[in-house]
């Protein structure tokens, strides 16, 4: 599995939210930018398909920006992966998340139930990583990381 520039944009914005979800303050593009070395243009279309899914809100205004839609207990990185690129893996003959019959081997296609099961495994790993355990881990690191004298 290929994790696009895309993909790997998303999931740190909604980290980014995530972090500050407590706050509920609107995160303003920008600072999603900065923080997480996201460039602007591809985030503006990565917080569109985000909002277009529910995963975000935005909020107008001077004090406006972006907060997540729901708790980071809420949103798995499969959420945020699926929301921007569709299935995980993806084949001619997938149809809308199900194998189809109408790829042209009429159900003699071997590799079928292999790429079903390369789908169901790759969806337990990240449909079973909440926002909040990410939260938990970066702050476990940045406490790691400070030095005491």
């Amino acid at each position: 599995m290929k994790i696009s520039a895309r993909e790997e944009y998303a999931c740190s914005a909604v980290l980014e939210l995530s972090l500050n979800y407590d706050s509920e303050s609107p995160i303003r593009v920008q600072d999603i930018a900065q923080r997480q070395g996201i460039p602007m243009k591809f985030l503006f279309q990565i917080m569109q398909i985000l909002k277009r899914v529910d995963i975000v809100r935005s909020r107008r205004g001077t004090e406006g920006g972006y907060v997540l839609s729901k708790a980071p207990a809420q949103i798995t990185v499969g959420d945020v992966i699926r929301a921007v690129t569709g299935p995980f893996v993806q084949l001619s003959c997938l149809d809308s998340g199900n194998f189809a019959d109408d790829c042209g081997k009429q159900n003699k296609c071997e590799f079928k139930p292999i790429w079903a099961e390369v789908d169901r495994a790759i969806g337990g790993v990240l449909n079973n990583i909440t926002f909040e355990e990410l939260v938990r881990r970066s702050r476990t690191n940045q406490r790691q990381l400070m030095y005491h004298i």
